[in-house]
């Protein structure tokens, strides 16, 4: 039998008046008596969800001797909120008390807290630490930096055209009747169908997939430009992970956002790779390089 060396506890935290919940990561030779860790927040992508994607990075921290803190977004998965909401400002505030959790548990150093993201996440990621300066050290996989930008680059010129008038068409119609518009959350942005997805159901990963969001969403996401704060993060370090051959979130979507980091920076371009690869499920290979990099990454500068 395989023996885990790490232990995963469910716990909970509040923010904007919801309870988030969340898995704590601990190595399996943590005891209370240890001098305090450092710790980091792993923040998953679009589906929401502390146990669908984002659980290796947390268990492979855990397992190098760091503590980590994998939420759901509010609404997502065993969390409080409304289902179909997807708003970055208030996952970014779901971040901000996570690092006010790991503040208060034992054994975490308060002065050494981080924070990694995927996808979607690497958007929160970014966001949040520019106006978090207790996110100490940063990680952005295959990461959105600009809303608008991404949604754009996924789509062809006459596609993009239609999908941004409708939005703006619901928003107005929106304003004035205050409906609601629900749309399938892979005509948000697209799936990779080349590459396996995790199943999502209510027996693997204990908590209902939210299929569909309300339009507001996608308006919300249009103004969310992490892009535009990344500056900020410095001279905290950023390590950003792109995939050459990421449908999902195209390349260029990063090495954009690079080039605005302040140093100490660093961009691992996963030659070969698609966007579900940054995941142990999908490459084990792909997904020990970025696992690898980021251990190196916590270990120097956390």
């Amino acid at each position: 039998m395989k023996t885990e060396h790490f232990s995963r506890e469910d716990v909970a935290y509040y923010s904007d008046g919801l309870k988030i919940a969340a898995h704590l990561y601990r190595p399996a030779d943590w005891t209370p008596d240890d001098s305090p860790r450092p710790a980091v927040v792993c923040l998953t992508g679009y589906s929401g969800r502390k146990n669908v994607a984002t659980i290796d990075i947390p268990m492979r921290l855990a397992r190098e001797g760091f503590i980590a803190l994998a939420p759901d977004y509010r609404g997502y998965g065993e969390a409080e909120g409304e289902r179909g909401r997807h708003r970055p400002l208030e996952q970014a505030q779901n971040a901000y008390d996570a690092v006010t959790y790991l503040e208060t548990e034992a054994g975490v150093d308060p002065d050494r807290i981080g924070v990694y993201g995927s996808s979607f996440g690497g958007a929160n990621a970014v966001w949040s630490a520019a106006f978090d300066p207790r996110m100490k050290v940063v990680v952005s996989a295959v990461g959105v930096h600009d809303g608008s930008r991404w949604l754009r680059s996924v789509r062809s010129a006459s596609d993009w055209f239609e999908f941004r008038d409708r939005v703006r068409d619901d928003a107005r119609q929106r304003v004035r009747s205050g409906e609601k518009t629900m749309i399938y959350r892979y005509d948000v942005y697209p799936n990779d169908p080349a590459v396996d997805k995790p199943q999502m159901t209510v027996e693997e990963h204990g908590a209902e997939d939210v299929t569909h969001v309300d339009m507001e969403s996608v308006d919300a996401c249009l103004r969310y430009r992490p892009d535009w704060v990344v500056d900020r993060i410095a001279p905290r370090p950023v390590l950003f992970f792109a995939a050459e051959y990421d449908t999902i979130v195209p390349p260029e979507e990063i090495t954009a956002t690079y080039e605005k980091c302040g140093e100490p920076k660093k961009l691992v371009m996963l030659d070969g790779a698609r966007h579900n690869h940054v995941y142990e499920f999908s490459n084990t290979e792909y997904f020990e390089i970025v696992a690898s990099e980021t251990v190196d990454w916590y270990r120097k500068y956390l």
